[in-house]
């Protein structure tokens, strides 16, 4: 059996987490608004500071969105789902 390359599991681990990233997202968003509020991180990564959020809310639009909640994720900063 051949191995697989470090790029195939890089992707297939990416594929199969965001399924997982979308559901964190859509509990922790409990206004609806397709945001993450500082208060609504809390809930989910109590470790997050209110500098650490305004660094993550890389459009200063007081919220994370999907592509910083991503990063967020990948630096280790909020669960995938309930860890």
């Amino acid at each position: 059996m051949k191995p697989f390359s470090r790029t195939t599991l890089t992707f297939a681990a990416a594929t199969l987490a965001l399924p997982a990233l979308a559901w964190a997202a859509e509990t922790a968003d409990t206004d609806g608004d397709g945001l993450l509020s500082f208060e609504e991180v809390q809930a989910i990564a109590p470790k997050v500071t209110e500098e650490m959020f305004l660094d993550l809310d890389a459009n200063a639009d007081g919220g994370l969105d999907a592509e910083e909640l991503a990063e967020a994720r990948k630096i280790g900063l909020i669960p995938l789902a309930e860890e």
